[in-house]
Parts: structure tokens; C-alpha cells; sequence
């Protein structure tokens, strides 16, 4: 398709740039529900970390992400819409993430929910990086890590207090 057909859909590169992040947001959403809804959240957010891995590691979809944060950093439009759907996102990860702890018997202070998230989300943002500079990565390998830090991050005991 060409540039000029895009525009033909989409009234500027702000709107397609929603549009691409809505998306994003759909599927994060059905992800959510489907956590939630689950028997055993904590084990379900593990096993679906393979699946993150496998998304935020597919070279075209981590460089079309990656763009997207660095027209952030000079479009205040984009910025709004990034920042925006980032907000969205770590509350819905901080809920889920508390379901799991809770459903372990651990209780957490909201600043401790939003460093735990915002660990995650490093480390996924982070892949996507690695997906670009090194795309002969084991990915695989990378997912059983992953799995295995995320189910650290879960059942850990109480995180409070830990300076």
C-alpha cells in the first residue's frame, strides 16, 4: 500500500499511530481477562510469559514499537497516545499481579505493585531491543528465563523492606 493510500484511511500519522496502539490495547486486554478468569493466575501469568516473549521479540513488531516510543520523544500528540495507553497498562498489570500475590497470601503496598510492574515492563520493553540488536537470539531459551523470573517476581515474599 502506499503512503498516500494510508492517508486515505487515516486523517494523519497521529491517527494510524492510535490505531496500531489501540490494537495493541485490544489484545492486552483480552490477555487481562483471560488471566483473571483463570483457575490460577499466578501459573497462567508464567506460562503466557512465553507467548510475551514470542511477541515483543518478532523483529518487525519491536521495531514498528520501538518507533512508535521514538516519535513519542518529539510529538507531543504521540506522546499523549503513548503515555496514555502505558497508564492503562500498568494498572491492569498491577491489578493482575496483585490477584496472583494475593492468591499466595501476599499482601503489597501499591509503591512495591508499581516497582514489580514496571520491572516487568523493563524487561519486556527491554527484549525488543535485544530482538533488534541481536536477532539470533535463542528465544526459546529466552522464554524459560523469563517464565522463571516472573514466577520469582510473583511468589516471592513480602518485597517491602527490601533496601
Amino acid at each position: 500500500m502506499s503512503v498516500g493510500h494510508i492517508y486515505h484511511y487515516f486523517e494523519n500519522k497521529e491517527a494510524i499511530i492510535a490505531a496500531i496502539v489501540q490494537r495493541d490495547l485490544d489484545r492486552l486486554s483480552t490477555l487481562w481477562d483471560q488471566l483473571r478468569a483463570s483457575h490460577d493466575v499466578r501459573e497462567t501469568m508464567v506460562e503466557l510469559s512465553t507467548e510475551g516473549v514470542k511477541d515483543v521479540m518478532d523483529t518487525f513488531s519491536a521495531g514498528l514499537r520501538l518507533e512508535i516510543v521514538t516519535e513519542a520523544a518529539r510529538n507531543p500528540e504521540v506522546a499523549r497516545i503513548v503515555r496514555a495507553a502505558n497508564g492503562y497498562c500498568m494498572a491492569s498489570w498491577a491489578e493482575t499481579l496483585r490477584l496472583a500475590r494475593q492468591a499466595g497470601g501476599k499482601n503489597d503496598d501499591e509503591e512495591t505493585f508499581a516497582a514489580m510492574v514496571e520491572i516487568i515492563a523493563s524487561m519486556f520493553e527491554g527484549l525488543m531491543v535485544r530482538a533488534i540488536r541481536n536477532p539470533a537470539i535463542n528465544r526459546e531459551h529466552m522464554a524459560v528465563i523469563v517464565q522463571r523470573v516472573m514466577r520469582q517476581i510473583i511468589a516471592s515474599p513480602d518485597w517491602r523492606g527490601m533496601a
